[in-house]
């Protein structure tokens, strides 16, 4: 995926939307293998250094999935 497909696919967000990542396999690689939306996610936990725990369900939260 280059960085001109990425951008057109969120586009249109809100700036302030979380982006948060999700691994397909236990593999790490190179390409993205698709990015989406999530409209009802949670996000569960916020701590200090950044890192934070998201439910991609059940919540009110908008979030960018970047699966590889």
């Amino acid at each position: 995926m280059k960085l001109r497909e990425l951008m057109d696919q969120v586009k249109d967000l809100p700036p302030d939307t979380l982006v948060c990542a999700a691994e397909i396999d236990e593999a790490f690689a190179a390409n993205i293998a698709g990015i989406e939306t999530v409209e009802g996610a949670r996000i569960e936990s916020r701590k200090p250094d950044g890192t934070e725990a998201v439910e991609l369900a059940n919540g009110n939260d908008r979030v960018v999935v970047i699966r590889w």
